[in-house]
């Protein structure tokens, strides 16, 4: 059996009394098993971050209860052991250099291990910049440094809140590349949340979607992004290719060319009902709906927004 590595049951938070009371989440239920990168997504303000400080009982939920490998962090507080986080930002002494600072957090977690502080400099990109005082860092240095510090105790369950700002996108690549190695190759569990949804789609094995602190949807990338396969027809005359394909597929008008709602195998198809009603093809594009695009489709339908 798959070990569970998270799990919210009917997790529920509310912020403030009266009428100023905000209900950031709404009997969240969640089930993560090990051995993944399950993605968390969500609109600004869905509750994403509530959830992640939920985990590592930074907060207390209003009812519900949340587990790590099956214990209650609230009673349990061993268990954080086992959890490397970065949680709205990386955050360090300023006065002390980015290697210093590691030390100082590895002895404080009774973790200091010298060779594993570089280890990890090596593979965060950090090594040549390890000695300088982090006042001098950028944005992007002090989140691959965040990176380094979440693995210190070399845990079996990392939960990174946007690990990508700051960071360019040759290092938005290499923080992608990274993560998926530590699954891959290390046996770890990362629970990643990200606003950059195209790199979710690209390092992710499931993914939820919340909205208004309410699961709208869950499930693994290809499942969720199944059934969306469109083609774009480029034909003329245009109006009569609509009319012939209208009768098979749903299609819809898109400027100067219709996009039909079939897979790619039903391309052969398309193009002899349009070669024998007489229409001339000029091409026949398959396109799949994008995380993106899937993503903006159910937090923008009106069952969401009512979620």
């Amino acid at each position: 059996m798959t070990e569970i590595a998270l799990r919210l049951h009917h997790v529920a938070k509310t912020f403030g009394r009266g009428k100023k009371q905000v209900q950031a989440l709404k009997n969240l239920d969640l089930e993560v098993q090990a051995g993944q990168v399950y993605g968390f997504l969500g609109p600004n303000g869905a509750g994403k971050t509530t959830t992640i400080r939920i985990l590592l009982d930074l907060i207390r939920p209003t009812r519900g209860q949340a587990a790590i490998y099956g214990r209650d962090p609230r009673r349990d507080h061993g268990v954080l052991g086992q959890v490397g986080a970065i949680v709205e930002g990386a955050a360090f002494y300023p006065f002390l250099s980015g290697r210093r600072n590691l030390e100082v957090l590895a002895r404080t977690g009774g973790a200091y291990d010298r060779g594993r502080i570089d280890s990890l400099l090596e593979q965060v990109g950090l090594a040549e910049r390890a000695g300088q005082y982090v006042r001098g860092y950028s944005t992007g240095m002090k989140q691959r440094l965040g990176l380094a510090a979440a693995l210190l105790s070399d845990p079996d369950l990392l939960i990174l809140d946007e690990p990508t700002n700051g960071l360019d996108p040759a290092g938005i690549q290499e923080m992608r590349v990274f993560i998926r190695d530590l699954v891959d190759r290390h046996g770890k569990t990362v629970f990643l949340s990200s606003h950059i949804l195209s790199e979710i789609e690209q390092v992710c094995d499931r993914v939820a979607i919340i909205n208004q602190g309410a699961l709208v949807r869950e499930g693994a990338v290809a499942d969720l992004l199944a059934g969306s396969a469109e083609l774009r027809v480029e034909a003329a005359p245009l109006a009569h290719a609509a009319e012939v394909l209208a009768a098979r597929w749903p299609v819809q008008p898109n400027g100067q060319s219709i996009t039909v709602r079939a897979d790619r195998a039903a391309i052969p198809e398309v193009v002899r009902a349009l070669v024998a009603a007489e229409v001339d093809v000029f091409q026949v594009v398959s396109q799949r709906q994008t995380l993106e695009d899937y993503f903006l489709s159910v937090t923008q339908s009106p069952e969401a927004n009512h979620a």
